[in-house]
């Protein structure tokens, strides 16, 4: 661990992990927003004070890889900066996997197939699924219950018009009153074996190429397109808003108190596997204390 005039930096044996304020406007998002998470989101973060954690960041693009809504939700409470844990990206110890939709009502499948059908996509009983032919034109989504296996096809043109046919097909399923929970691929074939869902939804895997050009471009992913593991990442930075709304400070000055501030704090390594908050981490975290 060392610190520089503007940044915290943390040295992990995969990944050197820079933590600093960065400028909002100069940051690029690669995934939609959820608007329903964004409005509880701001109201925690106000209600808190401060931030509690740093988005994700490739040092190189500034595209963000985690949190996009916690960007959203401080630009609503009118901040002009935000913590960042600054990454290199194209370090092989960061991969990009992805989320799957799993259908968890006692619904039959020929009714999912019929509702599949209504909104317009083709349907191909196939005997096994090859996830490496997902957003490849027309297949732009595969769907797996407990016996049948089914390629979804439509006109669609590259992965980013795939996952918007992934987000028609699930917002048109949830209108049918069908719930649609997002889980890990691990989980979602786990819950499936275990019968705790009825059918997974298979989503096309994005090349971290794909992420960095579409976000530079100005243009997003459907939400929940990417699930991005990063070897380690620093948690409770706890950086207050007036800090990071601050616009009589400049961003040199709003970093040395930043990192004066972690400085002062304890940092606590806990390994991949460890529960925090009800959650449990799938990489090493490190946890800033006092």
């Amino acid at each position: 661990m060392s610190s520089s005039s503007l940044s915290y930096v943390i040295n992990h044996e995969k990944l050197e992990l820079k933590i600093r304020l960065l400028n909002l406007q100069e940051l690029f998002i690669h995934e939609e927003i959820i608007p329903e998470f964004l409005e509880k989101l701001v109201q925690i973060i106000s209600m808190d004070g401060y931030i509690k954690h740093p988005v994700i960041v490739d040092s190189d693009s500034l595209v963000v890889l985690d949190g996009m809504h916690r960007i959203a939700a401080l630009k609503k409470l009118g901040c002009i900066r935000i913590p960042a844990c600054m990454v290199d990206y194209q370090s092989p110890s960061i991969t990009v996997e992805c989320w799957y939709r799993v259908l968890k009502e006692n619904v039959s499948t020929d009714h999912v197939l019929q509702l599949v059908n209504q909104i317009g996509f083709t349907l191909e009983r196939v005997h096994t699924i090859d996830v490496n032919a997902l957003g490849v034109p027309p297949i732009f989504a595969a769907l797996q219950t407990i016996n049948e296996s089914f390629l979804l096809l439509s006109n669609f043109q590259n992965v980013m018009e795939a996952y918007q046919d992934v987000k028609r097909l699930e917002e048109a399923l949830k209108r049918s009153s069908l719930k649609i929970c997002h889980e890990t691929e691990r989980d979602a074939f786990l819950k499936l074996k275990e019968g705790m869902v009825k059918a997974v939804l298979l989503t096309p895997k994005l090349s971290k190429k794909a992420i960095v050009e579409t976000a530079l471009s100005g243009q997003v992913f459907a939400y929940k397109a990417t699930r991005h593991i990063i070897p380690a990442r620093p948690l409770r930075v706890n950086v207050p808003l007036t800090l990071l709304q601050d616009e009589t400070k400049t961003l040199e000055e709003a970093n040395q108190e930043l990192i004066h501030s972690l400085q002062e704090k304890k940092l606590k390594y806990m390994p991949a596997g460890s529960i925090i908050e009800g959650r449990r981490y799938e990489e090493d975290v490190y946890l800033f204390e006092g």
